[in-house]
Protein backbone atom coordinates (compact mmCIF):
# COMPACT_ATOMS: atom_id res chain seq x y z
CA UNK A 1 0.00 0.00 0.00
CA UNK A 2 1.68 3.42 -1.26
CA UNK A 3 1.28 6.08 1.23
CA UNK A 4 -2.00 7.89 -0.27
CA UNK A 5 -3.82 4.86 0.20
CA UNK A 6 -2.54 3.99 3.50
CA UNK A 7 -3.72 7.71 4.58
CA UNK A 8 -7.32 7.57 3.51
CA UNK A 9 -7.23 3.81 5.28
CA UNK A 10 -5.92 4.92 8.25
CA UNK A 11 -8.20 8.21 8.51
CA UNK A 12 -11.05 5.52 7.97
CA UNK A 13 -10.34 3.59 10.82
CA UNK A 14 -9.36 7.01 13.10
CA UNK A 15 -12.92 8.28 12.39
CA UNK A 16 -14.56 4.42 13.86
CA UNK A 17 -12.39 4.58 16.68
CA UNK A 18 -12.71 8.71 17.59
CA UNK A 19 -15.95 7.29 18.29
CA UNK A 20 -15.42 4.96 20.95
CA UNK A 21 -15.02 5.04 24.65
CA UNK A 22 -11.96 2.95 24.54
CA UNK A 23 -10.20 6.03 22.85
CA UNK A 24 -11.81 8.29 25.57
CA UNK A 25 -9.93 5.81 28.04
CA UNK A 26 -6.65 5.73 26.12
CA UNK A 27 -6.10 9.24 25.54
CA UNK A 28 -6.95 10.09 29.73
CA UNK A 29 -3.93 7.10 29.89
CA UNK A 30 -1.79 8.87 27.67
CA UNK A 31 -2.10 12.39 28.71
CA UNK A 32 -1.22 11.40 32.69
CA UNK A 33 1.94 9.19 30.81
CA UNK A 34 2.59 12.58 29.07
CA UNK A 35 2.76 14.65 32.31
CA UNK A 36 5.24 11.88 33.94
CA UNK A 37 7.38 11.80 30.65
CA UNK A 38 11.29 12.85 31.44
CA UNK A 39 10.80 15.49 28.03
CA UNK A 40 7.60 16.86 29.11
CA UNK A 41 8.64 17.91 32.73
CA UNK A 42 12.09 19.11 31.64
CA UNK A 43 10.04 21.39 28.49
CA UNK A 44 8.99 25.21 29.09
CA UNK A 45 8.51 26.13 25.83
CA UNK A 46 6.44 23.43 24.29
CA UNK A 47 4.98 23.10 20.60
CA UNK A 48 1.51 22.12 19.89
CA UNK A 49 -1.92 21.39 18.07
CA UNK A 50 -5.23 21.46 18.56
CA UNK A 51 -6.19 17.99 18.04
CA UNK A 52 -8.93 17.01 15.39
CA UNK A 53 -11.32 14.46 16.76
CA UNK A 54 -9.40 11.33 15.03
CA UNK A 55 -6.37 12.90 16.53
CA UNK A 56 -5.52 11.58 20.50
CA UNK A 57 -7.43 14.47 22.92
CA UNK A 58 -4.62 16.07 24.45
CA UNK A 59 -6.50 19.50 25.41
CA UNK A 60 -6.60 18.13 28.82
CA UNK A 61 -2.80 17.84 28.49
CA UNK A 62 -2.41 21.09 27.51
CA UNK A 63 -4.70 22.65 30.28
CA UNK A 64 -2.23 20.90 32.52
CA UNK A 65 0.73 22.04 30.98
CA UNK A 66 -0.20 25.55 30.97
CA UNK A 67 -1.34 25.30 34.75
CA UNK A 68 2.28 24.31 35.64
CA UNK A 69 3.29 27.71 34.10
CA UNK A 70 4.95 26.07 30.83
CA UNK A 71 4.70 28.42 27.81
CA UNK A 72 2.20 26.39 24.48
CA UNK A 73 2.76 27.74 20.98
CA UNK A 74 0.28 26.82 18.62
CA UNK A 75 1.17 25.14 15.18
CA UNK A 76 0.23 27.63 12.02
CA UNK A 77 0.29 27.24 8.57
CA UNK A 78 2.15 29.69 6.55
CA UNK A 79 2.90 30.40 2.73
CA UNK A 80 5.01 27.76 0.90
CA UNK A 81 4.07 24.75 2.93
CA UNK A 82 5.65 26.42 5.58
CA UNK A 83 4.86 25.64 9.86
CA UNK A 84 5.48 27.94 12.67
CA UNK A 85 4.50 27.82 16.37
CA UNK A 86 2.55 31.08 17.41
CA UNK A 87 2.41 31.96 21.36
CA UNK A 88 -0.17 30.56 22.80
CA UNK A 89 -2.02 32.07 26.06
CA UNK A 90 -5.22 31.13 27.48
CA UNK A 91 -7.18 34.19 25.86
CA UNK A 92 -5.63 34.12 22.82
CA UNK A 93 -8.54 34.26 19.94
CA UNK A 94 -8.17 31.16 17.42
CA UNK A 95 -9.29 30.88 13.87
CA UNK A 96 -10.51 27.43 12.06
CA UNK A 97 -8.47 26.89 8.87
CA UNK A 98 -10.39 25.21 5.72
CA UNK A 99 -8.78 22.35 6.72
CA UNK A 100 -10.41 21.99 10.14
CA UNK A 101 -7.48 22.82 11.92
CA UNK A 102 -7.69 25.65 14.73
CA UNK A 103 -4.41 28.54 14.89
CA UNK A 104 -3.87 31.45 16.47
CA UNK A 105 -5.88 33.82 14.87
CA UNK A 106 -3.57 36.64 13.10
CA UNK A 107 0.20 36.87 13.39
CA UNK A 108 1.84 36.53 17.17
CA UNK A 109 5.22 36.09 18.93
CA UNK A 110 6.69 33.02 17.15
CA UNK A 111 8.97 30.57 18.86
CA UNK A 112 12.56 30.63 17.97
CA UNK A 113 13.98 28.32 20.26
CA UNK A 114 11.16 25.28 21.38
CA UNK A 115 12.33 22.74 23.61
CA UNK A 116 9.72 19.86 22.62
CA UNK A 117 7.03 19.39 20.02
CA UNK A 118 4.35 17.31 20.78
CA UNK A 119 3.83 15.96 17.12
CA UNK A 120 0.66 14.70 15.66
CA UNK A 121 0.01 11.52 12.85
CA UNK A 122 -1.88 9.22 11.79
CA UNK A 123 0.25 6.42 12.67
CA UNK A 124 3.20 5.59 14.48
CA UNK A 125 5.84 2.49 14.79
CA UNK A 126 8.34 2.10 17.56
CA UNK A 127 10.55 0.77 14.78
CA UNK A 128 12.40 3.29 13.36
CA UNK A 129 10.07 5.79 15.81
CA UNK A 130 8.48 6.61 12.69
CA UNK A 131 5.41 8.38 11.91
CA UNK A 132 3.13 8.73 9.16
CA UNK A 133 1.24 12.34 9.24
CA UNK A 134 -1.63 13.69 6.93
CA UNK A 135 0.75 14.12 3.84
CA UNK A 136 1.48 18.18 3.69
CA UNK A 137 4.96 17.13 4.66
CA UNK A 138 4.91 20.38 7.11
CA UNK A 139 6.30 18.74 10.37
CA UNK A 140 9.19 16.72 8.06
CA UNK A 141 10.05 20.22 6.77
CA UNK A 142 10.41 22.19 10.01
CA UNK A 143 11.91 19.46 11.06
CA UNK A 144 14.83 19.86 8.87
CA UNK A 145 15.73 23.55 9.92
CA UNK A 146 14.96 23.19 13.51
CA UNK A 147 16.33 21.25 16.80
CA UNK A 148 13.91 21.28 19.30
CA UNK A 149 12.64 16.91 20.62
CA UNK A 150 10.22 15.45 19.87
CA UNK A 151 7.15 13.42 21.60
CA UNK A 152 4.14 11.73 19.94
CA UNK A 153 1.21 10.21 21.70
CA UNK A 154 0.12 6.71 20.26
CA UNK A 155 -3.25 5.35 20.64
CA UNK A 156 -3.98 1.68 19.96
CA UNK A 157 -5.52 2.72 16.45
CA UNK A 158 -2.70 4.60 15.67
CA UNK A 159 -0.31 1.92 16.91
CA UNK A 160 1.70 -0.40 14.13
CA UNK A 161 4.74 -2.56 15.54
CA UNK A 162 6.29 -1.98 12.17
CA UNK A 163 5.96 0.67 9.77
CA UNK A 164 3.43 -0.63 6.67
CA UNK A 165 3.55 2.24 5.29
CA UNK A 166 7.23 3.64 2.37
CA UNK A 167 9.62 5.56 4.65
CA UNK A 168 11.43 8.29 3.28
CA UNK A 169 14.89 9.86 3.97
CA UNK A 170 13.10 13.18 4.14
CA UNK A 171 10.67 11.32 6.85
CA UNK A 172 11.55 12.51 10.18
CA UNK A 173 12.07 9.75 13.77
CA UNK A 174 10.71 11.20 16.48
CA UNK A 175 12.48 11.58 19.65
CA UNK A 176 10.15 9.43 21.55
CA UNK A 177 6.49 7.58 21.65
CA UNK A 178 4.40 7.32 24.11
CA UNK A 179 2.24 4.25 22.91
CA UNK A 180 -0.72 3.64 25.42
CA UNK A 181 -0.28 0.13 27.28
CA UNK A 182 -2.50 -2.06 25.11
CA UNK A 183 -1.31 -1.30 22.15
CA UNK A 184 2.68 -1.80 23.19
CA UNK A 185 2.07 -5.02 24.92
CA UNK A 186 0.91 -6.36 21.94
Amino acid sequence: MNKKEFRVWQRQRLEQFAASRQKQLEDQELAAQALEHPLVRQAWKIGVTMPLPLEVDTRPLLARLRAQGKQLYLAKCRPGWQLDFVKWDAGTPLQQTKFGVWEVAGDGESAQDLDLLLVPGLAFSPEGKSRIGFGGGYYDRFLAKHQVKTLALVNSAMFFPHPVWATQEHDKAMDDLIIVKEAGDE
